[in-house]
C-alpha cells in the first residue's frame, strides 16, 4: 500500500513538473495576460470607489451642455480656449493641462492662435498637448514630433505627450511617463503636471534605479520618483494607474460653465455668468454673487458679515467655494461622438457600462503618480515559484486520491489563491499573477483525471487508432466533437476540392503485373495521403490511381483553399523521388495531373441509413474534376480554378492559362497553372511565367504574331513549355480562321 502511493505520488510529482514547465513558460511568453488583465479588473472594481476628497485635480470638459450652450460649433475658436485660461486663472487656478492639441492653425480666425498665445504668456501655467507620431513605411518605422503650434511654444509653455497606452483587448490601464525620440526624452502630460508639482521644470536629469525613474532639477534641490510597470521583457517607462473610481469621479465642470462670466456670451437659457461667483474682481456686487450661490448656510454667513461691512470675511466664504482656487485643471473632451472615451477596469461598474473621458485617464494617472500609490506587480521569480507550489500540491492530491477529493482541494487552493491575491490588491496595491497560478492549478488536477482516465481507457484508445489512417488526427478529433457534421440530410458549405489521376496509367497497368501493380499504387498513394492529410484533407475516395480530396468540410477551414494548393505543389515535389524509385524497381514513369477548384458545395453523409459515406457534390466538384482532366490539353499537371485563385492568391505562385468551358458548361471559367508556394518560383520560372502571361493577353487581343513571339521567348528560356507550345499552335489556326469580334479568348473543351 505504501509503495503504491509513493508511486501514485510520483507520477502526480511527474505532471505538476509538466504543468508547471508548460504554465510557466506560457506565462513568461504573456499567453495569460489578457485574461489576467480582466482579472486585475476585477481586483481594481472590487476595491469599490476610493477617497480623492484631498485631491487638487479638476476637469474641464468638453461636453453636452458645452455643445448645448455654446454659440458657435465644435472645434471651438482658439479665443474660447484664451477665455478658458483667463477666467481660470482669475478664479485662483494653479496650473492648467489641455488634453486637446493645438498642432494646426484656427482656420476660424487667423488671429485666434495668437491671441491663445497671448493668455498661455500672461499667464505662464498651462502645460499643452502633443504626440509623437509613427508612420509604419515600406523602409520602417517614420517617427516626428506632432508639437504645438510654433506661435504657442514661443510663450515658453512646456507641452507633453498624450500618455495613455490601450492594452490588446482596448482598455486603458498603463500611462507613459515618456517616450524616447531623437535620443531625447518627451514627458507625457501627466509627468509635466507631476513634475511641477515637485517643482522640476523643464528637461530633468532622470535615474533609473529598483524599478523606480527618479527625477531631478539641474541643481537636485527637487527630486520625485516613479515606479515603473514591470512588463514581459523588463520594467516600461510606463506605470498601471491606480484608477480611483469610474468616469465622473473627480470633480467635472462643464467648459461652458468655466467660459461663463459677464463678458462670454451663451445662448440665452444658458449664460448666468456662473463665474463671476467666484472672481475677485467681478462687476456684480456681493448680493448678486451671494444669491447665485445656492448654498443656503454659506449664503447667510457671508450675508452677516456684508451686514456689518465685512467684505473679507465675505471673500473668505466665497473662496471657500471655489472649486478651481489652488487647483489643477485639466482640459479635455468627454462628448462620445469626439472619440475621446475609454475603456477602463471601472468599465461595467456597479451595472454602470460606462466609458471614461480620455482626460479622466490622465487624472487617475496623474493622482497616482501625486500620491505614491503605484500597482506593484510580484517579480517573475516569485510568481513561478507559485505556480510550481500550488500545482505540486494539486496534482499529489489528485494521484493518491480519488478525483473528486483532488477536486475539492483544488477548490479550496483556488479560494486561497483568489482570497489573497485580493486581499493583497486592495491593502497593498500589490499585484499577483493570478491567472496562471489557478491555471497550473487547474491543469495539475485535470492532468491527474486525465492520467487516471486514459489508463482505464487504453483499450478504447486502441480503437480510435485504427481510425487514424482514413483522416487527420486534428479531422477525426472535430469529428468526434462535432457528430452532428455526419447529419443525412447534408449541408451548403464553401470547400475546396482535389483530384488527380495518373497519366497513362491503363498503359502502365498493362505492363506490370496484378502483385506489381498493387505495390507501385502503394508506393504512390500512400505518399500522396500523408501530405494531403497534413493540410487536414478529407480523403473523399480512391479509384483506382485517382484520389479525390475535400478541404474545408467536414471540419470547416477558412485556409482549405491555399492548404489544398501546398498540398498539390509538395505531392508532386514528393512524386520526384517516388518516380525515380519506381522506375528503378519497377521500370514505369509516374506522372500525376491535378485539378483544384472550390465553392459552395452539398456536404454530408450520401447513402443509406446502415451504409453511407461522408462526401460532397455540385458544381464545384466537377469542375474540379474537369481541371485535372484538362491538364493534358496544355501539357501542364497541377491546374487550379478562378475561385481557388482569389481565395489562395496571397500564397501561391501561378500564371493563367486559359479561359476554359468546360463540357456541359457555356460559360467560361479563368484557369491557371499552380506553379509554386509565394516567393518559391526560380529566376526560369519567373522569366517564362512573364513571357507567356503577355503572350496570352496579347492571344485574346487576336493580335496573332505578338503573341507567338511571346510564347517562343517563353519556349527559349528552357528549352521547352508545353503551354507555349500549345498556344502557338492555336494561333496559328486562328491567324487562318479568325474566332471572330466576339470572342472572348475562352478555349471550348469537347472531352472530359
Amino acid at each position: 500500500m505504501k509503495k503504491n502511493i509513493i508511486k501514485q505520488a510520483g507520477w502526480g510529482l511527474s505532471i505538476s513538473a509538466v504543468i508547471s514547465l508548460i504554465v510557466s513558460v506560457l506565462f513568461l511568453f504573456g499567453a495569460f495576460r489578457e485574461f489576467e488583465l480582466k482579472l486585475l479588473d476585477m481586483r481594481v472594481k472590487s476595491r469599490g470607489i476610493q477617497d480623492i476628497s484631498k485631491s487638487n485635480l479638476v476637469i474641464v470638459a468638453v461636453d453636452d451642455q458645452t455643445f448645448k450652450s455654446c454659440i458657435d460649433r465644435y472645434p471651438y475658436p482658439r479665443e474660447y480656449y484664451a477665455t478658458l485660461i483667463e477666467n481660470l486663472n482669475e478664479v485662483g487656478i494653479k496650473q492648467i493641462m489641455f488634453d486637446i492639441q493645438f498642432t494646426e492653425p484656427d482656420y476660424k480666425n487667423p488671429k485666434g492662435d495668437q491671441i491663445l498665445a497671448d493668455a498661455i504668456r500672461k499667464y505662464g501655467n498651462v502645460i499643452l498637448a502633443g504626440k509623437i507620431a509613427r508612420e509604419f513605411t515600406r523602409g520602417g518605422v517614420y517617427s516626428y514630433a506632432d508639437e504645438p503650434l510654433p506661435v504657442l511654444l514661443e510663450t515658453g509653455s512646456e507641452w507633453g505627450v498624450v500618455g495613455e497606452m490601450q492594452d490588446p483587448d482596448g482598455f486603458t490601464r498603463r500611462y507613459s511617463i515618456f517616450e524616447e525620440y531623437q535620443e531625447k526624452y518627451v514627458y507625457s502630460l501627466g509627468s509635466k503636471i507631476f513634475l511641477h508639482e515637485n517643482g522640476i521644470y523643464g528637461n530633468p536629469k532622470l535615474q533609473f534605479d529598483k524599478g523606480y525613474f527618479i527625477f531631478s532639477d539641474s541643481s537636485d534641490l527637487h527630486t520625485a520618483r516613479v515606479l515603473g510597470h514591470r512588463g514581459s521583457q523588463g520594467f516600461e517607462q510606463t506605470i498601471l494607474i491606480n484608477y480611483s473610481g469610474p468616469a465622473a469621479t473627480f470633480p467635472t465642470y462643464s467648459m461652458s460653465a468655466v467660459l461663463d462670466d459677464a463678458d462670454f456670451d451663451l445662448r440665452d437659457e444658458e449664460d448666468t455668468d456662473y463665474l463671476e461667483i467666484f472672481k475677485r474682481n467681478s462687476i456684480y456686487p456681493y448680493e448678486l454673487r451671494l444669491a447665485m450661490l445656492g448654498d443656503s448656510a454659506k449664503q447667510a454667513l457671508a450675508l452677516e458679515a456684508l451686514a456689518v461691512g465685512d467684505t473679507a470675511k465675505v471673500d473668505s466664504v466665497l473662496d471657500a467655494m471655489n472649486p478651481f482656487k489652488g487647483k489643477i485643471a485639466l482640459i479635455g473632451v468627454s462628448i462620445e461622438e469626439l472619440h475621446d472615451n475609454k475603456f477602463t477596469p471601472y468599465y461595467n461598474f456597479a451595472g454602470n457600462r460606462r466609458l471614461m473621458p480620455g482626460v479622466e485617464t490622465h487624472a487617475h494617472a496623474i493622482q497616482t503618480m501625486l500620491d505614491g500609490k503605484f500597482i506593484t506587480a510580484l517579480p517573475f521569480t516569485t510568481d513561478i515559484i507559485l505556480i510550481i507550489l500550488f500545482s505540486l500540491i494539486t496534482a499529489i492530491l489528485v494521484s493518491i486520491a480519488r478525483p473528486v477529493v483532488g477536486g475539492v482541494a483544488m477548490l479550496v487552493l483556488s479560494a486561497l489563491t483568489l482570497s489573497g491575491s485580493f486581499w493583497m490588491f486592495s491593502h497593498r496595491s500589490v499585484w499577483i499573477y493570478l491567472f496562471p497560478i489557478l491555471t497550473g492549478i487547474v491543469l495539475s488536477y485535470v492532468g491527474g483525471v486525465v492520467y487516471q482516465f486514459l489508463s482505464e481507457q487504453k483499450e478504447k484508445k486502441k480503437i480510435r487508432g485504427m481510425f487514424q489512417t482514413y483522416m487527420s488526427p486534428k479531422v477525426l478529433k472535430y469529428l468526434e466533437d462535432h457528430p452532428d457534421a455526419f447529419s443525412l440530410s447534408g449541408e451548403k458549405r464553401e470547400a475546396t476540392m482535389f483530384f488527380s489521376d495518373v497519366a497513362n496509367f491503363t498503359t502502365i497497368s498493362e505492363s506490370l503485373s496484378a502483385e506489381e501493380l498493387a505495390v507501385v499504387l502503394n508506393k504512390y498513394l500512400s505518399p500522396m495521403t500523408e501530405i494531403l492529410m497534413k493540410y487536414d484533407g478529407y480523403v473523399d475516395k480512391y479509384e483506382g490511381d485517382a484520389i479525390m480530396c475535400d478541404f474545408g468540410v467536414p471540419m470547416e477551414d477558412p485556409d482549405h483553399a491555399w492548404k489544398a494548393c501546398f498540398a498539390t505543389i509538395e505531392q508532386q515535389e514528393r512524386l520526384v523521388e517516388a518516380r525515380s524509385e519506381i522506375k528503378r524497381d519497377h521500370g514505369c514513369d509516374i506522372y500525376v495531373r491535378m485539378g483544384v477548384n472550390s465553392g459552395v458545395v452539398s456536404a454530408g453523409n450520401m447513402g443509406s441509413a446502415q451504409r453511407f459515406q461522408y462526401t460532397v457534390m455540385g458544381d464545384a466538384v466537377n469542375q474540379a474534376s474537369r481541371f485535372e482532366g484538362a491538364n493534358k490539353q496544355y501539357g501542364t499537371y497541377m491546374m487550379i480554378g478562378e475561385e481557388t485563385h482569389r481565395l489562395a492568391k496571397d500564397h501561391i505562385e501561378v500564371r493563367v492559362l486559359d479561359r476554359l468551358v468546360v463540357k456541359g458548361k457555356l460559360i467560361p471559367i479563368t484557369v491557371y497553372e499552380l506553379m509554386s508556394k509565394k516567393g518559391l518560383l526560380t529566376n526560369f520560372q519567373q522569366e517564362i511565367a512573364g513571357h507567356f502571361t503577355r503572350g496570352i493577353e496579347l492571344y485574346w487581343e487576336q493580335n496573332w504574331d505578338s503573341a507567338i513571339r511571346n510564347f517562343k521567348n517563353a519556349i527559349a528560356v528552357t528549352g521547352t513549355d508545353a503551354p507555349s507550345t500549345i498556344f502557338i499552335g492555336r494561333c496559328e489556326i486562328f491567324k487562318k480562321n479568325p474566332p471572330g469580334e466576339n470572342w472572348q479568348g475562352e478555349f471550348i473543351m469537347t472531352t472530359k
